[in-house]
């Protein structure tokens, strides 16, 4: 069984799943909340499934720095303490295994605040890995993404018609506000863990992106 744990921005999202199957899930949106709700959360799906878990799976990214620090030290304190292995998974790859064509080039983007986005491109392998990431303006996405290519776009990201036009002239299909939950991190995650991969419990870090400058 792998407990997910996402916190990189307002919601706070625990999972406890065996392969496909959900065994518990809590998704509170609690601003500033994470580090109080984080334990009380996985406490309560480990009683209730009244089971040992195999691995933890944690958001790493990209998104608010507070919240993806506590949803990490809390992940990688878990499997010290169990010596379980741990796998991170970025948003961009939750974001891409919902894409509607998976067959052609695929890019995703997450909200980075001051008119700009996370823009990322991926692999079509079975993890969506990441192959190349980058801070562009939000202006600029028409004349950075190819046309033609599958593009998913997180829920806070909010594109003008504009923009949206310009995509569309472009052949890029566009599927907007998509979520990520603890749930999609877990299922990552088990494929992952059956590929035989993990990460490094003490190496993992944050998908930062922009340089670190404080909480925000």
């Amino acid at each position: 069984m792998i407990l997910a744990i996402e916190t990189s921005s307002n919601m706070c999202s625990v999972a406890i799943c065996l392969k496909d199957k959900v065994l518990f899930e809590a998704n509170h949106s609690a601003p500033m909340q994470h580090a109080t709700l984080i334990g009380q959360m996985v406490e309560k799906g480990l009683k209730e499934i009244q089971g040992e878990i195999t691995g933890v799976a944690v958001g790493i990214g990209p998104g608010s720095f507070t919240g993806l620090r506590i949803g990490m030290s809390y992940a990688q304190g878990l499997c010290f303490g169990r010596n379980i292995p741990i796998a991170g998974i970025s948003n961009h790859q939750v974001l891409a295994m919902q894409a509607d064509n998976q067959t052609i080039r695929l890019f995703t983007i997450i909200d980075a605040r001051r008119q700009e986005v996370y823009l990322a491109e991926h692999k079509l392998d079975s993890l969506f890995s990441i192959q190349s990431h980058k801070i562009v303006a939000m202006d600029e996405l028409t004349e950075i993404i190819p046309a033609g290519v599958s593009l998913v776009a997180h829920q806070d990201v909010k594109l003008s018609e504009n923009i949206l036009e310009k995509l569309q002239r472009s052949k890029i299909h566009v599927k907007r506000d998509v979520g990520y939950f603890a749930r999609d991190i877990a299922h990552l995650a088990q494929k992952k863990f059956d590929h035989g991969l993990q990460d490094e419990i003490d190496n993992l870090e944050p998908m930062y992106i922009r340089p670190f400058a404080g909480a925000q």
